[in-house]
């Protein structure tokens, strides 16, 4: 029944459209990226780059202005996660969503936003405006740079509308004493997602499947699923919830679910899951006699906690219950939230065109010195990233006159400017359709982070004085029909590589059957087991087929897998194998793990960027490369054989990070993380499959990779074969594969073949190289054979 549910399920997600606001960097070598006051801890993203690492991104929450435990229950909280309630520059946008009942319209409400910004932010010239779906609602000043500040903006009720009601917050921010182009990337205004939302003047219902959609998120700032079991359940119980638990993540609508199972209900925000069968009497204890059959929802212990119920005579009747719920009270649910289109995201397909107002853009005269915008695209997740093509931005804007010729339009891609555009015209220039062509090489499949950037100086600006500052006339302005065309793709999917698993869930979507392992069945593994499948569901936008087991995966096991682990059991199994291990416990153990070390100096002490002795590092491929790299001149000069192998060596590897998009000078010093989790992908022993491990060392830091994974700015970077989480620091490494293997060719056409060709090529380059210089030799050998006796004449 479970895989008949799924299948049913998957059918009827299928089909539909979904973004996170990517996270902004400065683009100047020594722009410091956030205000010079901010503590380490909020820094968004940290270069590095080097041993085959590629960025470093700080998760640490900052800190609230109070707990979650003390929110206001007639409190809708925003859809979006945290990473998107923070503005930068001199001028940004973020559009936020919230949910509300036609039966509170009437009764009109406050829009509550609990703000905080750098200490750098001008408060004489610096507001934040606000507008609900398209209506002017008010402003306020920028000044709280001392702690979190809440404002809360009286909302008419004509303006408000039934179901999902559009917030746009725009942020004009001045610097206080710097005009310079660096300053600008000072400029922030963060807000907290667990103090700011609607505020309704009428109660709002928790009864109806919509209000989850309202539930507030936790002292971690996630969105708490917490799965309800009873003592001595075992795999069966969680294979009949964990349909449930994806179907809830999807209507939730939300990047930051974290799930949780345990034995009581949760407190502060969150939803409370319960499944109850009449013929299992331990799940009836958790739940009233007078709970209706079926999917119901109600109010939970905690005025700010909701609880979902699903019951039903027998454990059969489950599945077809839940189906009942997808087509019936949960379909409005789902088609305006996971089904609808989000703005600032484009779903792209191959050989098509959108414009950004596909991604939500709206066009505004721009009058400071640093303009930006981003959005995301999701690329196929059989897409081959190289050089044999290019994705084309048609460039649809204009500049003022009077600007510095220094002024330049950059396009960066996850993090890495790909592409300038001087606009040096000091009279104002008009583009209409410039052709901007961005590799594709600096894409990957799954999700990927866009920003266009105009760098807009004039020359009063080096004078820096405020009295001059003209704000009315405008410097730049982008219009939405600028557009970007996606060329024919190389369609074939390669492995490994998180990325597309991040961004599309795969290759663990659509009907195949995916086999999740935990290892040993502790309540950590478990909940991490089940939050990588919401995760996975929400990427997919429709219900993975998996089914849940406690143990090691057999040997030889076909298929795609997820396992569990903690990194004793991983060394163990892969020792002695999956025949040698004793057999596990077939109950949930809710208890142990969490008293095997000292929570105090693990989780309460932070010690982030402790240097760890090159003998402690553990990953043997990086050992090697750092032990080559430290004694490759220990010599005494070396033949001339191995000088010329070490020059050509450094040659390739800085033409690969040239090609890579990668900057040599931030190679850093091998460190290895104190307490880490790592996340990595494999062909399975079959090699029809791939199998994904997580491993950690305790039952603690399990929970702590858990809650890393749940964060959207953490899941939406992930890539490459491995990450590598620093739960000390809060940080991910992510490590790129030394080699890739076709998992997935489903176009055999000449076409694809050529491009497919081609990018193996560009990702081969010595052998290219090789390939040519021997075709022209074989050339050159038979000119010289052929050229000499043509037209000779002769006696004979």
């Amino acid at each position: 029944m479970h895989k008949l549910f799924s299948s049913l399920a998957t059918l009827v997600f299928l089909g539909s459209t979904v973004a996170p606001a990517a996270m902004a960097q400065s683009l100047l070598s020594d722009a410091p990226a956030v205000s010079p006051t901010a503590t380490p801890t909020e820094n968004p993203v940290v270069s590095l780059q080097g041993l085959g690492q590629s960025t470093i991104l700080s998760t640490r929450p900052a800190q609230a202005l109070v707990t979650a435990a003390g929110r206001d229950a007639n409190l809708a909280a925003f859809e979006q996660p945290r990473s998107a309630l923070r503005l930068e520059g001199e001028d940004d946008v973020i559009n936020l969503t919230f949910l509300l009942d036609a039966q509170n319209i009437a009764a009109g409400g406050d829009l509550v936003l609990a703000y905080r910004n750098a200490v750098s932010v001008m408060p004489e010239s610096s507001l934040v405006s606000v507008m609900v779906n398209g209506a002017q609602v008010g402003e306020f000043p920028v000044r709280s740079p001392s702690g979190f500040d809440t404002q809360s903006i009286a909302v008419p009720s004509s303006v408000l509308r039934a179901g999902v009601n559009q917030v746009r917050l725009r942020a004009v921010q001045r610097h206080r004493v710097d005009c310079s182009m660096e300053a600008t990337y000072e400029l922030w205004t963060e807000f907290d997602g667990q103090m700011s939302g609607f505020r309704s003047g009428s109660a709002i219902g928790s009864d109806n499947f919509a209000s989850l959609r309202t539930v507030g998120r936790n002292g971690r700032g996630l969105t708490d699923l917490r799965l309800i079991l009873p003592q001595g359940s075992g795999e069966a119980a969680l294979n009949r919830a964990a349909p449930m638990i994806e179907t809830l993540a999807l209507a939730l609508n939300r990047d930051d679910v974290s799930v949780t199972v345990a034995e009581t209900p949760g407190t502060g925000p969150g939803i409370d899951v319960l499944l109850a069968a009449d013929d299992d009497v331990p799940s009836l204890q958790a739940i009233s006699g007078d709970t209706p059959y079926g999917l119901s929802i109600a109010a939970g212990a905690d005025p700010a906690r909701r609880k979902v119920v699903l019951r039903s005579a027998n454990g059969n009747e489950i599945s077809a219950m839940l189906l009942d719920a997808i087509n019936g009270p949960l379909k409005p649910v789902l088609d305006s939230g996971i089904r609808a289109q989000r703005p600032g995201e484009i779903r792209t397909e191959a050989s098509t065109s959108y414009t950004l107002a596909d991604a939500g853009y709206v066009p505004a005269p721009f009058s400071g010195r640093l303009f930006r915008t981003r959005f995301d695209m999701i690329m196929p997740a059989d897409f081959y990233p190289a050089e044999y093509a290019t994705l084309d931005l048609a460039l649809h804007a204009a500049t003022s006159p009077g600007l510095k010729p220094t002024s330049q339009l950059l396009v960066r891609v996850n993090d890495q400017i790909v592409k300038s555009l001087p606009m040096r015209d000091a009279d104002g220039e008009v583009f209409s359709g410039r052709r901007l062509e961005l590799p594709l090489r600096a894409f990957r499949p799954g999700r990927n982070q866009i920003e266009l950037l105009a760098e807009l100086e004039r020359p009063a600006d080096d004078r820096c004085i405020f009295a001059e500052r003209n704000e009315t006339v405008p410097r730049f302005i982008l219009l939405d029909t600028t557009e970007i065309r996606v060329p024919a793709l190389a369609r074939v999917a390669r492995l490994p590589e998180l990325a597309a698993l991040a961004g599309t869930a795969y290759p663990y979507e659509g009907s195949a059957a995916v086999r999740v392992h935990a290892m040993k069945p502790d309540a950590a593994s478990i909940s991490t087991a089940l939050t990588m499948i919401a995760k996975m569901s929400i990427a997919a936008r429709a219900p993975l087929l998996a089914q849940l087991n406690f143990g090691a995966p057999k040997a030889g096991a076909a298929g795609n897998a997820l396992v569990i682990a903690s990194r004793s059991a991983a060394d163990e199994l892969s020792q002695s194998g999956s025949g040698g291990l004793p057999p596990v416990a077939q109950a949930i153990d809710f208890t142990s793990g969490f008293d095997e070390i000292d929570p105090m100096a693990t989780a309460s002490v932070n010690l982030p960027g402790v240097a760890i002795p090159l003998a402690m590092t553990t990953d043997p491929a990086a050992l090697l490369d750092a032990f080559r790299q430290t004694t490759r001149n220990s010599g005494e000069g070396g033949t001339f054989s191995s000088r010329l192998t070490s020059t050509v060596n450094d040659f390739f590897r800085s033409l690969r990070q040239w090609l890579n998009y990668q900057n040599g000078t931030d190679a850093a010093s091998m460190t290895d993380p104190r307490r880490k989790a790592v996340l990595t992908q494999q062909p399975n022993d079959s090699g029809d499959g791939t199998v994904t491990w997580l491993t950690a060392e305790t039952a603690l830091d399990m929970s702590e990779v858990s809650e890393m994974l749940s964060d959207p700015a953490v899941w939406n970077r992930m890539e490459g074969e491995s990450v590598v989480f620093d739960l000390d620091a809060r940080t991910i490494r992510t490590v790129k594969p030394g080699s890739y293997f076709a998992h997935d060719l489903n176009d055999y056409g000449p076409g694809n073949l050529r491009r497919i060709a081609a990018a193996w090529f560009s990702d081969h380059f010595r052998i290219y190289v090789v390939l040519v210089i021997a075709l022209m030799a074989v050339f050159a050998i038979w000119l010289g054979r052929m050229v000499p006796g043509s037209g000779v004449r002769t006696d004979r």
